[in-house]
């Protein structure tokens, strides 16, 4: 025998005061439901002395029929496979569920619905859904009626509010009058209403459906919505595209540089390339990927087409000095629009979804920018990589109800977390990524040609000369300008120790970073020799106490002995690099020392079954040891996880070092997955810190991405450079060629 299922009646109070939680929530959703009903206007009317509020469209309206069929059924919702209307509008409800919103708002609900051919009256009191009776036990009265939506008002006494409902909405509609309301509304409460749709709606469309916020006295001017508008000041505007077949446009635009009339001087410099001076010019950079080069391993786009436009703007004015090496354009009357347009929105079918972007909220920053700019702080014109600040992007991305894979959560509170919406937020920071770059290159470049035309020596040239020449009256006068002189030179002197010491300091951090690294990325195994050489010492132990056999004892200390080599080679491979010995500048025999390191790995790699084929030459180079063993440890390290994914068997690492009269070239290559097509392009982008494409099983972004950037800074600090040219051809397998200058002997 088969039962049905029934239905509490609380059911309703869980969908609608307890679904949705907040009042502009549900307000949003009843607006909602204005503009799938093709309406061209929405009013919210909150009239004190009566403590009502209404909510009234110029919709289609609804008949007698659809409000029994599907207004009155629960989880039913005709937008479902039918959503696009004859007016090309895309509908943005389908769940069913928006119509309890009004139980949220008020206890007492009763809607006046014109169409063109009749109007009906519905009435509700929500707190008939008490928990006891079954939900199909509660009833509401249903009735038609000839009356107009302007004579549903009349009562109301807000002039000019009936004035515009008679001018356009007596001919079809719907009107919620809602009495006995939830909430305390005052004054604020109607102005976080307005400050709420005004970012509902995108302003593309501001011109086909007009929302109206009326208080009591207010006017028609002054209840008008003005929804986000793009007419504010910018530093960078980033439009992007990506169509169902997973071709990504993005376009970049400067705006934040003034050269004024030194542009010919700093743009044609050499350190600008040719492209830039249309760029600089206000022509978009254009940059076309594949989706597969931004999120590698995945083939297909499953989020289906989207777009977007961000912009990047500074909050507070430069100094004096900063606008000058950086030629900045002056933003001292830039307003502050963080409380209006502040953080990145999604909109889905021209109607936001909550919360992403909202201000005062933890879902303002929902792509975890400040967590990026905390662990990366460094100035847009330093080395290291800068990133932008949540607090300064704002914009707006485009998806519909044609994402299927990035669904609405049923109770508003944003889009459910699948795997596509990893995706999109992965996507949309390697948007903002592309924004940083171009930004870091410009000002890099802006830093160095101020240090070119302003150089520190001249300065400090022209302040020595002037306070050892300058004449004085008298010889105490004279004696006292040579000790300033005396006293700057000391201090500059100082300052040139204090940044030698800094750097002693970064070579160490990083040579700390490779161990962390290393560790890291092999904690487990470690952790499973350091395991399994404990349980053997306890057998031994036991055997010992058992009084076994000489011969059984053996073999055991054997077995021991093989795991305590395996554990030394962790720690030789892993803490010895940073030996105080290490951090010596001399010169060293390249040859042993690489040797050395390749055979602490042996273990390690032996287990793996990688091997390692060299050629080194007989050379000694000055310079720190730990410096080359962090880049071999390093580049071992990405070779091992790329063995990981290259299903191959034979596993090979060739390292050649050879030298010219002042160069060292470490040739590094290997046999393995090599790069991802996302660095196909663009192989020097591996170089950039925290830049990593290796992922876990659920497709998460793991490792730390430093990898690549130590070596490239080691490089540097040797003024010499890393190419990764030759891995734009090659199908498989990575290659280097590291290059260190310096002095041999």
């Amino acid at each position: 025998m088969k039962i049905p299922f029934n239905v509490d009646a609380n059911t309703a109070r869980l969908i609608g005061r307890e679904n949705v939680s907040k009042l502009d929530g549900a307000i949003l959703e009843l607006v909602k439901n204005a503009y799938d009903a093709d309406a061209d206007s929405c009013i919210l009317y909150y009239e004190e002395s009566s403590n009502n509020f209404y909510l009234i469209d110029n919709g289609t309206g609804m008949s007698s029929k659809v409000i029994v069929d599907n207004w009155m059924t629960i989880g039913y919702s005709s937008k479902k496979t039918d959503y696009k209307l004859s007016s090309g509008r895309i509908q943005t409800g389908a769940k069913g569920i928006g119509r309890f919103a009004l139980d949220r708002i008020a206890d007492h609900c009763s809607m006046l619905s014109k169409t063109e051919s009749e109007s009906i009256l519905w009435n509700v009191n929500w707190s008939d859904f008490n928990s006891g009776i079954k939900i199909t036990d509660v009833g509401a009265e249903l009735e038609p009626t000839k009356i107009t939506i302007s004579d549903f008002i009349d009562k109301v006494k807000n002039i000019e509010l009936k004035n515009l409902i008679k001018e356009k909405f007596d001919k079809h509609g719907t009107i919620f009058k809602l009495s006995d309301l939830r909430d305390s509304w005052t004054i604020d409460t109607i102005s976080d209403i307005k400050k709420s749709l005004a970012t509902l709606i995108p302003p593309e469309i501001d011109n086909i459906f007009q929302l109206y916020v009326f208080s009591e006295n207010s006017t028609i001017d002054e209840s008008k919505i003005i929804v986000n508008s793009s007419d504010y000041s910018y530093d960078y505007k980033i439009d992007f595209n990506v169509s169902e077949d997973g071709n990504a446009d993005i376009y970049i635009k400067r705006e934040e540089f003034d050269f004024g009339n030194a542009f010919n001087d700093v743009v044609k410099s050499p350190y600008f390339q040719k492209a830039d001076l249309d760029y600089f010019k206000g022509v978009p950079i254009e940059k076309h990927y594949k989706f597969n080069e931004i999120l590698p391993d995945i083939d297909v786009n499953t989020i289906g087409a989207f777009r977007g436009t961000l912009y990047f703007a500074k909050l507070s004015a430069p100094n004096k000095e900063e606008k000058e090496k950086y030629f900045y354009k002056d933003i001292i009357s830039r307003r502050d629009t963080r409380d209006t347009f502040g953080g990145i929105k999604i909109y889905r079918d021209n109607f936001r979804v909550r919360p992403y972007g909202e201000v005062k909220t933890t879902a303002f920053d929902w792509l975890l920018l400040a967590n990026r700019k905390a662990k990366s702080p460094a100035a847009v014109s330093s080395s290291g990589l800068w990133r932008v600040g949540a607090e300064q992007m704002l914009g707006a991305v485009y998806i519909s109800r044609l994402n299927v894979n990035l669904p609405d959560q049923s109770n508003r509170e944003g889009i459910v977390e699948t795997k596509e919406f990893s995706y999109f937020r992965e996507f949309l920071i390697f948007v903002i990524q592309e924004m940083e770059k171009d930004r870091q290159y410009v000002c890099r470049n802006l830093r160095q040609y101020h240090e070119d035309t302003h150089p520190v020596e001249i300065y400090q040239e022209e302040i020595n000369k002037k306070s050892e020449n300058k004449k004085s009256n008298s010889k105490k006068g004279k004696k006292q300008k040579l000790v300033e002189a005396s006293k700057a030179k000391a201090v500059i002197e100082n300052k040139e120790e204090q940044i030698k010491d800094l750097e002693d300091e970064n070579r160490l951090l990083r040579t700390l970073a490779t161990t962390g690294i290393v560790t890291n990325s092999y904690i487990h195994e470690i952790k499973d020799v350091a395991h399994k050489l404990n349980l053997k010492l306890l057998t031994v132990q036991q055997s010992v106490n058992d009084g076994k056999d000489k011969e059984h004892l053996q073999k055991k200390l054997e077995e021991a002995l093989q795991l305590q080599k395996k554990f030394n080679s962790w720690f030789t491979v892993t803490i010895e690099m940073v030996k105080r010995d290490k951090r010596r500048m001399s010169f060293v025999s390249i040859k042993k020392l690489a040797e050395d390191f390749i055979d602490s790995w042996q273990e390690v790699l032996k287990e793996k079954n990688i091997i390692i084929t060299m050629e080194i030459s007989e050379v000694n180079f000055k310079c720190f040891p730990y410096d080359i063993e962090s880049i071999i440890s390093n580049l071992i390290t990405n070779s091992i996880n790329s063995f990981e994914y290259s299903g191959k068997d034979n596993k090979n690492i060739k390292i050649n070092i050879t030298n010219n009269d002042s160069e060292l070239k470490i040739i590094y290559e290997d046999n393995g997955k090599g790069l991802s097509d996302k660095y196909k392009n663009n192989p020097y982008q591996i170089l950039e810190p925290f830049e990593t494409n290796k992922r876990d099983t659920n497709d998460n972004l793991i490792g730390t991405g430093m990898g690549m950037w130590i070596i490239d800074k080691t490089a540097k600090e040797y003024s010499g450079s890393v190419d990764l040219s030759e891995n734009i051809n090659l199908a498989t397998g990575f290659k280097t060629t590291i290059t260190l200058c310096g002095v041999f002997k």
